[in-house]
């Protein structure tokens, strides 16, 4: 006789799952839309628009090098300190209090506004370094593919459901009583403060870590020299975190300056904005498609597929002119932006050793943060040598092709159920 079988929406699961819909709220509403669109219109008003996009991403090249540093020394020490929790729930509270911050920055107050923004940015992938390690400690090899997928579709809808809000009151300010636009926006951001602090949480409350032995700080220091030399040692995992350093600097900085590129464009605020919650709708259904396609055939081939869709969307972009277009644009980069995400992450967490993930999700995401600094940079330099926008997301394609051929080289373990 069959038994029933064990559900793995465990009370831990649903905790992890329910932050992924408040930290989205911060990458959607904050870095995907009115973060970099604001920082055009009123935090650099006086600039016009490519002098914008040149500081936002000289900007963005700084903070990420800056997170790069940071991540393996913030896995280190959860690694030694039975810290991993109070960290999570440290960076993830101050972050959410810095995004509201943003509401008493005034015009043309742009490095306050990028100090502010650099802050939070570190905060949130600091937290979600330590929530990729508890990722591991709730899900088997047999899981880990849904569990990751359901995070990321769950945290587009709530994300989502947030940024629908928001860009209703941004549109329809006076319905909330608001006299502007701007003030809509400036609210915007103190309701991603606290949605991110809400659902922060579940987790904090419901989720016991498992004890360790600790060791002095210093060794977790060392230990990151130590753990860099072991990657270095496995082949397999230095070959995915250099495909994933590649493809994924594509897709962050897509997601970076989708919005500030429909504005150099053309592209109305409006039409911007709409086009933004389509991408979260249509995310949030394509990733759970993405994570049971991950399950039966792998994370790999997910990203193969994922890979060449996002070469369409570059492709597609260099020839886009009217609102309908960037619909369209939108749709297909929804169709796979969590797909992606979710198949990295999981691939990752099966290649690594348990009782270092602390230290290699640091890695991880170092690798990741990474890939934010160079594809901002590339887009720089091509829009400092072409004074053009369109020609200067050129640089994405090559990413994405390198990263597929060293992705090429992965083996994936992998089981189903």
């Amino acid at each position: 006789m069959n038994q029933p079988r064990k559900s793995i929406l465990t009370k831990d699961v649903k905790s992890w799952i329910a932050y992924d819909a408040g930290n989205s709220a911060f990458a959607t509403t904050v870095l995907a839309a009115f973060f970099p669109l604001f920082f055009a219109s009123y935090w650099t008003a006086d600039f016009d628009d490519i002098t914008s996009t040149k500081y936002f991403t000289a900007s963005l090249t700084v903070i990420n090098l800056i997170i790069l540093i940071g991540m393996p020394i913030v896995g280190a020490i959860t690694d030694v300190k039975n810290l991993t929790k109070t960290f999570f729930g440290i960076f993830s509270f101050f972050g959410a209090l810095m995004v509201a911050c943003f509401y008493f920055v005034g015009p043309n107050s742009w490095l306050i506004a990028i100090i502010l923004y650099g802050i939070a940015l570190f905060c949130f992938s600091a937290a979600i370094t330590l929530y990729d390690k508890i990722l591991i400690f709730i899900s088997s090899p047999s899981t880990v593919s849904k569990i990751s997928g359901y995070g990321y579709s769950i945290g587009y809808l709530g994300g989502g459901t947030l940024f629908v809000i928001n860009s209703f009151m941004v549109l329809n300010p006076s319905f909330f009583g608001l006299e502007d636009n701007v003030s809509a926006i400036k609210w915007s951001f103190v309701s991603v403060g606290i949605w991110w602090a809400i659902f922060t949480l579940p987790l904090m409350i419901n989720y016991e870590q498992r004890p360790i032995k600790e060791e002095k700080i210093s060794k977790s220091i060392q230990q990151i020299l130590t753990t860099f030399k072991e990657i270095a040692n496995q082949k397999n995992i230095v070959l995915f975190l250099i495909a994933f350093f590649l493809y994924i600097d594509g897709v962050h900085t897509i997601m970076a300056l989708a919005a500030m590129f429909g504005d150099g464009i053309g592209i109305g605020q409006d039409s911007i904005i709409t086009a933004l919650i389509l991408v979260q709708f249509v995310a949030a259904p394509m990733t759970f498609m993405w994570s049971f396609v991950a399950n039966k055939h792998g994370d790999k081939k997910v990203i193969f597929i994922t890979i060449l869709i996002y070469i369409g969307v570059v492709i597609y972009s260099m020839n886009l002119a009217t609102a309908i277009q960037f619909y369209i644009l939108a749709g297909l980069v929804g169709s796979v932006q969590g797909g992606i995400q979710a198949s990295s992450r999981s691939l990752f967490a099966k290649i690594i050793p348990v009782e270092k993930s602390g230290e290699f999700f640091g890695f991880y995401n170092t690798f990741g943060r990474a890939g934010s600094v160079l594809g901002p940079l590339l887009v720089n330099l091509f829009l400092v040598a072409f004074n053009d926008l369109k020609i200067a997301l050129i640089p994405l394609i090559v990413l994405f092709i390198l990263g597929a051929v060293f992705l090429w080289f992965v083996e994936e373990k992998y089981e189903t159920i």
